[in-house]
């Protein structure tokens, strides 16, 4: 065994009449304690903010959706008319996706005292019914095909219209210049939380949508492309809109189509994510430095509570580094107790929130009702390696204060 081992392992980190290293270590082990509950913390919350804005912006928009190019500024909803040899080259370029037909109309509900304008999402098979059940807060979602003047809007235009699930709402759809009427009856109401969306979207029928906008079977006025990877998005997306350029460049296609993603369409939504990164390492810098400043105070303690003994070890003929080693290895005593009292700790909170959401949140400000925490292994993982790997590095050059204690010196220091 390495003597430098041997020796931090029979070391006490206080002797019984070290006050003011008892002190020191229970500052230090405090310190680090504290960093890790609000490192850990911070990115719960930040990790639980990503994981649910992104949700809720593919839960409205797709990760990738296909539209076709606007050529005739007249053109209300311009369609891609051949839908299957689209879907037949999405598949080829994302083999392991679900690509589903979309149909968005613009339309105004109106009672005898008020109007709310909203767009109609109608969509032909069941990658969005999670998200919206998920968020139906009365009534429930209806099988649209077998009840097609169903339909399911927001709490908050619900609200407005001062309407309830089975009421009936008269509609206006405006269509190609041409107003066409139609009377649905409300089966649910959802609130994700997201007022910008939840102030315009709806849901109905697609075979509906496309009757009121005369849109043939096998179009769409968009495709929505499901199943792709948040990371995977921009790729995806060039690798697509690549193979549909080709193709209609070769008359495979008979129009040109353009590919988008929520990286363009929620694209405040994940700036204002972007500027929670820049909080995250700031307070994560900052912890570090902390946890740092009280785990070299605490070294510096021990070794000048420990100078005769570091005298005798050096008249043994043990070796600066040596002795140094020694003492960073009982400081990383310090550090380890206070990373798994802080771990314990923080990941108790976590999963505390998780489980019950204690701490609420404004919707209205943060487009979330309750505080998201959401955390992975390799991420506590990464934390303590780096704060381990940070603390021995920061405590070589104190710890060089050993080199300067001469043995004649240390054996008469009292």
């Amino acid at each position: 065994m390495r003597i430098d081992l041997f020796i931090a392992r029979r070391l006490r980190l206080s002797d019984n009449n070290g006050n003011r290293t008892k002190t020191s270590i229970k500052i230090a082990t405090a310190g680090v304690v504290l960093s890790v509950i609000i490192m850990l913390i911070t990115i719960a919350v930040t990790s639980g903010f990503k994981h649910e804005i992104i949700n809720k912006l593919i839960g409205f928009n797709a990760p990738i959706s296909i539209s076709a190019e606007v050529l005739d500024v007249s053109s209300s909803h311009p369609i891609i008319n051949d839908v299957e040899a689209v879907e037949k080259i999405v598949n080829n370029v994302l083999p392991n996706v679900l690509v589903e037909e979309s149909v968005k109309l613009p339309a105004m509900l109106k009672t005898d005292e008020s109007f709310a304008a909203v767009v109609f999402s109608g969509y032909s098979d069941n990658g969005h019914v999670d998200f919206i059940a998920d968020n139906i807060i009365a009534g429930d979602i209806p099988d649209f095909i077998t009840y097609p003047n169903k339909i399911v809007i927001s709490s908050t235009v619900a609200e407005m219209l001062d309407i309830k699930v089975g009421d009936k709402i008269s509609t206006c759809f405006f269509v190609a210049e041409r107003m066409r009427l139609r009377n649905f009856e409300i089966s649910g109401i959802y609130n994700s939380g997201f007022d910008e969306y939840d102030k315009i979207v709806a849901y109905s029928s697609i075979s509906t949508l496309k009757k009121i906008a005369g849109i043939p079977d096998g179009s769409a006025t968009s495709l929505e492309v499901l199943g792709v990877e948040y990371d995977d998005i921009v790729t995806a997306r060039q690798a697509l809109q690549l193979a549909l350029n080709s193709a209609y460049y070769d008359n495979k296609l008979t129009q040109s189509l353009e590919v988008d993603s929520i990286i363009n369409t929620g694209a405040m939504y994940l700036n204002w994510l972007s500027l929670l990164d820049t909080n995250v390492v700031v307070i994560l810098v900052l912890m570090t430095a902390i946890s740092s400043f009280t785990l070299i105070a605490s070294l510096i303690i021990l070794i000048l509570e420990r100078v005769n003994m570091i005298g005798t070890l050096k008249m043994l003929g043990a070796t600066d580094s040596v002795i140094r080693r020694v003492f960073i290895l009982l400081d990383l005593k310090v550090l380890v107790k206070g990373l798994v009292v802080g771990n314990i700790v923080a990941l108790l909170l976590i999963i505390l929130q998780q489980q019950f959401q204690l701490l609420p949140l404004d919707s209205e400000s943060y487009y979330i009702s309750f505080v998201p925490v959401k955390i992975e292994l390799w991420q506590v993982a990464a934390l303590n390696l780096g704060a381990i790997i940070v603390a021995t590095a920061v405590m070589i050059f104190p710890s060089m204060i050993i080199s300067r204690l001469k043995p004649a010196t240390i054996l008469r220091y009292e």
